[in-house]
């Protein structure tokens, strides 16, 4: 029977870093399901759903704790439980503004009012001479109800991008 096991792990980005994590794992008789891996300006994150046998995650646990200090990675681990298929129509949600702060937090409370659910979540700071001002992007997934009235969804993120100054648009994921 196969089990999984959530790894979370951080530390100073340098190559290499995910062969070494995935080598471990892959030693460990276990496999990478999904996974997340991210240098944060010159910060390595990551978050991984690994399964296998009881055995083999626990031996990628035992693998891990003992490479972290020469990984550089401090490693945490969580139980993943079973969770139902979640219900909903997935679309992604693109922002594009100037850098203000808040954004990112306005619009996820707008979403959680309107009981769809962030699935995945990347956002950016980057330098835009031409603007003169740093540019603020963020992309989402998100699981909007059945029942939801897209056309009117649309039409109140509008609204919102209007309040923040910033341009959001969706499209079916």
């Amino acid at each position: 029977m196969s089990h999984e096991l959530v790894v979370t792990a951080v530390g100073p980005d340098r190559p290499g870093i995910a062969s070494d994590f995935t080598g471990h794992v892959h030693a460990a008789g276990a496999n990478l399901a999904d996974s997340r891996m991210v240098n944060l300006r010159g910060q390595f994150a990551l978050l991984a759903l690994v399964e296998g046998n009881l055995g083999a995650l626990e031996a990628v646990k035992g693998r891990l704790r003992a490479a972290a200090s020469s990984l550089g990675l401090t490693f945490e681990f969580g139980a993943a439980p079973r969770a139902d298929a979640r219900k909903g129509v997935p679309f992604r949600l693109k922002t594009y503004s100037m850098d203000q702060p808040g954004i990112v937090h306005k619009i996820t409370t707008f979403l959680r009012e309107q009981q769809i659910n962030v699935e995945e979540l990347e956002s950016r700071l980057e330098s835009a001479p031409f603007m003169g001002t740093p540019v603020f992007t963020m992309e989402l997934v998100m699981l909007v109800p059945a029942g939801a009235n897209v056309k009117a969804l649309r039409h109140a993120l509008e609204e919102l991008g209007d309040t923040l100054n910033c341009d959001i648009d969706i499209d079916p994921a």
